[in-house]
């Protein structure tokens, strides 16, 4: 077993040629040596491979006699990196059973969070209204309080969101466009740093050292989804990749949700149109994603829940609240549209944060939750 997760290992840190996963899928379940076949005369296969996957199991130990596999796991231990491999048994048969498995993935946290509880996946566009990330963050702790992983892709936007709202109550799943050790963005380093010491996890099948490339992010949504037991859309424009993970959602028979939004609003097109089609149900509780999973919970979903808090505010408090419930602000901002002294709007600001009305960005602004 250990040279067959070897083997893996390696196919997995192949940048060029990049092996085909269905072809790989299909040695490993055809023939018994798997391991043999990346050092058997190509005769021996020819009864059983078409011409041009016998080209390609070539090319692929060709590549493969050319990697330092001591190296890969020497580099892998220095940054605290571990591999599970197609063929360990703690591999997800979520994952196994997609037309194009990844080879593993590499990861960091607890592993054994993709075997203990049923998982969602939340994902939306980076480009997230205040409305969609705070609705984000209510879905997300909601599903935590539950057992329920909350599975993302660490983007920003409603990715970042998602994560920060399962951490409030229990562990989420992040699944990278690069290698685990690149935090991307580059913003998300202590999100990062926080599901690790929370005892979370973060994995990709992109060996360490890849950066985030364009054509990698598409390519990660396939495996949130298929880890997951749902797919929730929040927000997303109809050129968003949050609608590819939707068209993987249906490929792979998962139930998908989406919430609805403003028609005037372009963050709301893509859930919308797939609500619309009939492709998508329409999100109007963490109850109906619970049901469908098979979790009988009675959870409400109460977007109106801080309204007792907004009472007890003065009204410069409820000005400010006002102010940021369209879109973030910097404090110069705030300073000019309130026309308050810089003490007095420190001390409000002070006070909504307190309460958990507001929230201070990492860029110095303001956002409402």
């Amino acid at each position: 077993m250990e040279n067959t997760s070897n083997i893996f290992l390696l196919l997995a840190s192949l940048t060029e040629p990049y092996p085909s996963k269905p072809l790989i899928k299909k040695l490993y379940n055809s023939f018994e040596n798997f391991p043999a076949l990346f050092s058997a005369d190509l005769q021996t296969l020819s009864p059983k491979l078409k011409k041009e996957e016998l080209e390609k199991v070539n090319e692929i130990k060709t590549a493969i006699k050319k990697c330092n596999l001591g190296e890969i796991k020497k580099s892998m231990d220095k940054s605290h990196i571990k591999f599970l491999a197609y063929c360990d048994k703690e591999y997800p048969q979520k994952l196994k059973d997609i037309n194009d498995p990844p080879f593993g993935f590499f990861y960091k946290g607890d592993i054994s969070i993709l075997r203990d509880s049923k998982a969602v996946a939340i994902v939306g566009t980076r480009a997230a209204t205040n409305y969609g990330l705070n609705i984000t963050k209510k879905i997300a702790s909601l599903l935590t309080e539950q057992n329920i992983t909350v599975i993302s892709g660490l983007a920003s936007g409603i990715d970042t969101a998602s994560h920060i709202g399962a951490l409030k109550s229990g562990k989420t799943v992040a699944v990278l466009g690069t290698g685990v050790d690149i935090v991307f963005p580059a913003s998300n380093r202590d999100l990062f740093k926080e599901m690790l010491d929370k005892g979370s996890l973060v994995l990709s099948e992109y060996p360490p050292g890849t950066e985030g490339a364009p054509w990698n992010f598409p390519q990660r949504n396939r495996i949130i989804s298929a880890l997951s037991d749902a797919v929730v859309v929040i927000e997303g424009d109809l050129q968003s990749g949050a609608l590819i993970t939707a068209r993987f959602a249906i490929k792979q028979e998962k139930p998908l949700f989406a919430l609805p939004g403003p028609i005037d609003s372009p963050a709301s097109n893509g859930p919308n149109i797939l609500i619309k089609s009939g492709v998508a149900e329409l999100l109007t509780s963490v109850q109906d994603i619970l049901e469908k999973i098979g979790e009988s919970k009675q959870i409400k979903l109460d977007v109106k829940d801080d309204d007792a808090k907004l009472e007890e505010l003065n009204e410069n408090q409820k000005n400010i609240y006002r102010f940021l419930s369209s879109e973030s602000k910097s404090f110069d901002s705030l300073i000019q549209e309130t026309n308050l002294n810089v003490q007095d709007l420190l001390k409000d600001l002070s006070i909504l944060e307190l309460k958990g009305l507001v929230e201070k960005l990492p860029d110095g602004g303001y956002v409402s939750l």
